[in-house]
């Protein structure tokens, strides 16, 4: 799963300061926008599959 520019300067602004909650929920958001795009792609991959 590839990470696209705002994950990464999510990741980025997160890794640059120390161990914040503000800096874990910035992980977690990158994380879980991540997880969810690459979800959609793949529904988007087995409806086409299923035409």
């Amino acid at each position: 799963m590839g990470l696209d520019f705002s994950q990464k300067h999510l990741l980025g602004m997160a890794l640059g300061k120390s161990h914040t909650k503000r800096a874990k929920r910035l992980q977690m958001y990158a994380f879980y926008t991540g997880l969810m795009s690459t979800m959609i792609s793949l529904a988007h991959l087995i409806l086409i599959a299923m035409k």
